[in-house]
């Protein structure tokens, strides 16, 4: 016996929802009609969710037939929604503190520190001229009395430069490096959001082609796991036709030769 396997071209009468079925198939020759049998070979495929979790609805039963694109079962997307609400929260916390730093200082902010350092530099003046004047007394003075003014002068300086080294950091901006650091942590949050926004659109399973239902696995509050499969669906195009036909008829038919398939 040879075998060969003929691609279904012809009208198909009858098809069960299962992956094999029975036919009959009659060639027209020169010699009359021949008549041999054989079967539909159907591919299969079994749809599943890339995301775990608890299947809230399965919409199809064994032998209902689907469209490519029809929702087919539905996760619980409670969680994805909310793992998606708080990824969105903290791209606009990352898109906020990116343009305060790239608004700058605000003019009020850098008025506030032009003041500080102007009142730090008066009081380090009084407290420079008081320093030099306890000197001059003597023995009027005690050494107490200058430790304390000459002191109060340290002080008083170490304010004025702390005061003018936070002025020259508002005139000269954000630097480069934090500005860098403040886009890579927008950009990782914006991933985030695009990431929770796939796994709340996986919780909904679509048919991948047209099909038949062959078998349906799991039923509504049942507990899945990524990657486990929901139904297996017989996929309805492209249909193969195999045929065993004996050598002595071989000679009767060729290839693209139509067929009835009943």
């Amino acid at each position: 016996m040879a075998k060969i396997i003929l691609a279904a071209a012809a009208v198909v009468v009858c098809l069960a929802a299962a992956a094999v079925a029975v036919y009959t198939g009659v060639f027209k020759t020169e010699e009359g009609a021949l008549k041999i049998y054989g079967s539909v070979d159907m591919r299969t495929v079994s749809p599943a969710f890339e995301e775990g979790g608890r299947l809230a609805s399965v919409a199809l039963e064994e032998g209902d037939t689907v469209k490519k694109g029809e929702v087919i079962a539905q996760l619980d997307d409670t969680r994805y929604r909310i793992a998606l609400d708080a990824a969105r929260a903290a791209q606009t916390v990352a898109q906020k503190n990116l343009d305060l730093l790239l608004a700058g200082s605000r003019t009020e902010q850098i008025d506030a520190a032009r003041a500080r350092v102007a009142a730090s530099e008066a009081a380090l003046q009084l407290s420079r001229r008081t320093c030099e004047r306890e000197k001059k007394l003597g023995t009027a003075t005690s050494p107490l009395r200058i430790d304390q003014v000459c002191s109060q002068q340290k002080v008083d300086l170490a304010q004025r430069n702390a005061s003018q080294k936070e002025l020259d950091l508002l005139l000269a901006g954000t630097r480069a490096e934090e500005l860098e650091v403040a886009r890579a942590r927008l950009a990782s949050a914006r991933v985030q959001t695009a990431d929770a926004e796939r796994m709340l659109k996986n919780c909904t399973l679509t048919a991948p082609a047209d099909a038949v239902v062959r078998e349906r696995f799991l039923e509504a509050g049942s507990m899945v796991s990524a990657a486990t499969p929901v139904f297996e669906l017989a996929l309805t195009d492209p249909l193969w036709v195999r045929a065993y036909i004996d050598e002595v008829n071989l000679g009767r038919i060729r290839t693209w030769q139509k067929v009835a398939v009943v």
